[in-house]
């Protein structure tokens, strides 16, 4: 497989180090636990648990039935899942078949499951059909059924003999995109990348066998393969999935379960806390948590002051994506505003770049570029994309609008494709969003551009808090007293937003309904 060099020895041999001493293949992560820990608990959903050992010997059992099925090294292999313990079975034991696992949504729509597997060309596709949704996607294909007594139910398609295998240096996975901001493209990563994700997170927050993550963001994403699911197989810690986020069940998990470590996006938690307060929970007596992450969007100020004064944490922020995950977070012991991502990650570059291609001065907002061993390989049969968003040099151009202080402190302005110009100014939507996310009652917002002869207009979305019926005069007004004329909404809709199958919110979907 053609793609582009993310990281050698050569840019950084401490770093390159580090990594000599992870495993080669995902699926090895789990398998040396199983060695030195087998009775430890390695996995669990609602409604199994294995340990260590039961986990390896299900990875090998499930990787063998593949090869007798036919999937050959360098098979592309779609995974369709919700979170689950038959969900990391099967992609792990792609890996360990040799082959390159595409884990997709279940809850996606049929057209789109569409559009990736006729861009994929899978050898076969797996069921994890413990999700009803995937059951529904498994029945409509045709799929064979079948009972794991240690993993539960799945289901395989027939084989494509038209898929010709990948040759090279296979990677571990190709990932689509979320898709918030149009067509999804199969992102590659490879085993060194994902690996790296999950290494980063045990070292830099302690993971270890004492601990229990608590998996709500879909493993099919980059947020939950690598900096849930691989993070806590490295850390030699229990991986709790969570196949759907219910406030209820994540308040259960944090009182009952005693989970220990969670990240996710911030409208997961602004929907548990809205929760806790309409039930009259404390969430603050029962909990074990020692840290809460986020990434995925800006954090508003007033849930990082909720989160802290509940569990009695800072509420640590981050940064990454698709293409490249971890790019910084906020290190420990720091306090930071929300739209902080604080340092580099450790082992990658990170620098604010003007449209000329030059490196920005202290608090110049430019394009957020990045590099290091998790960046992507490049994007799957499309060489025009990769070579648009990496640079000849290895940096990846996240599209993203930064600022750095002269610290050192990276902040997010908003994404360059988001963008409003109105009567000539520039407005950054996460900035809108701030203050529309501080007006009392309002769970989440998303700020959109709408084109009107010979301007923009700024357009806010709202969602309102279970229960709470808002003024929008009133916040029309709390806009005017918090941001610059051009920068206030020219209109407020109240409504439920879209929410993506990570959690974020789908603006594309409110942008599509002015361009049609």
């Amino acid at each position: 497989m053609t793609h582009t060099k993310p990281f050698s020895a050569s840019d950084d041999p401490e770093t390159q180090a580090f990594l000599d001493t992870l495993p080669r293949k995902l699926h090895e992560a789990p398998l040396r636990w199983a060695a030195d820990t087998p009775d430890g608990i390695a996995i669990s959903d609602p409604t199994r648990r294995l340990t260590y050992a039961e986990l390896g010997a299900a990875i090998s059992a499930a990787a063998a039935r593949l090869v007798a099925h036919g999937v050959r090294p360098g098979d592309r292999v779609a995974v369709i899942n919700e979170n689950g313990v038959t969900s990391a079975v099967l992609i792990y034991a792609v890996s360990a078949a040799g082959a390159i696992a595409s884990p997709i949504n279940a809850r996606v729509s049929p057209r789109e499951v569409a559009v990736m597997l006729g861009h994929l060309v899978p050898r076969c596709i797996l069921y994890a059909t413990d999700s009803a949704a995937a059951a529904t996607h498994a029945e409509e294909a045709g799929a064979v059924p079948e009972t794991d007594p240690v993993i539960g139910q799945f289901a395989i398609g027939a084989l494509n003999d038209e898929a010709v295998p990948e040759t090279g240096d296979l990677p571990a996975v190709i990932m689509f995109t979320s898709g918030t901001t149009g067509r999804p493209k199969g992102v590659v990563l490879g085993h060194q990348a994902i690996l790296y994700q999950g290494a980063s997170q045990v070292v830099s927050r302690n993971i270890s066998t004492e601990d229990t993550l608590y998996i709500v963001a879909p493993i099919s994403h980059a947020i939950g393969l690598g900096s849930n699911l691989i993070t806590a197989a490295i850390g030699g810690a229990e991986a709790m999935l969570a196949p759907r986020f219910s406030p209820e069940a994540l308040a259960h998990a944090i009182a009952e379960d005693r989970i220990s470590f969670m990240v996710a996006v911030p409208q997961i938690y602004a929907k548990l806390l809205d929760y806790a307060d309409a039930h009259g929970i404390d969430l603050s007596q029962t909990t074990r948590l020692r840290f809460t992450g986020t990434g995925g969007s800006p954090v508003d100020l007033s849930l990082m002051q909720r989160m802290k004064s509940i569990f009695g944490l800072p509420f640590r922020n981050g940064y990454g994506c698709t293409e490249m995950t971890p790019i910084a977070r906020v290190p420990d012991g720091v306090e930071a505003s929300g739209d902080a991502i604080g340092i580099a990650s450790p082992g990658c570059e990170v620098k604010v770049v003007r449209a000329d291609g030059s490196e920005a001065a202290d608090d110049e907002v430019g394009e957020l570029w990045a590099r290091g061993p998790s960046r992507m390989d490049g994007y799957y049969k499309d060489p025009e994309a990769t070579a648009a968003t990496i640079t000849p040099d290895g940096w990846l151009r996240t599209g993203d609008m930064a600022r750095r202080d002269a610290e050192g402190s990276f902040y997010i302005v908003g994404r360059g494709k988001e963008l409003i110009i109105r009567s000539g100014f520039n407005v950054y939507p996460v900035e809108v969003e701030g203050v529309l996310n501080a007006f009392p009652g309002v769970m989440q917002s998303a700020v959109v551009g709408r084109k009107v002869p010979g301007d923009e207009e700024v357009v806010g979305y709202v969602q309102a808090a279970a229960g709470v019926t808002l003024d929008l005069d009133a916040l029309r007004q709390h806009c005017r007293e918090n941001l610059s004329g051009y920068k206030v909404p020219t209109e407020l809709i109240q409504e439920d937003l879209p929410i993506g199958p990570t959690g974020k919110i789908l603006k594309s979907a409110l942008a599509a309904r002015f361009a049609s």
